[in-house]
């Protein structure tokens, strides 16, 4: 269990506590939040690109999560 999961988890359910009303809305948020939790490079050419491997990582961190 990381701390980077718990943080990730207790920001998800903030945000389904104040607005995240729907399904719709929740995982929008998700994805919001992912990308401040996730490994993201700027190429040369100013191209923004996560790292897949990371999101992955994550998504493993908080499946175990307890």
């Amino acid at each position: 269990m990381t701390e980077r999961a718990k943080d990730f988890m207790e920001k998800i359910w903030k945000s389904r506590d104040s607005g995240a009303d729907t399904e719709e809305k929740l995982v929008a948020q998700i994805l919001q939040l992912m990308l401040q939790y996730v490994s993201v490079y700027e190429t040369q050419n100013k191209m923004t690109v996560l790292s897949v491997d990371d999101v992955i990582k994550l998504s493993k961190e908080v499946e175990v999560l307890k």
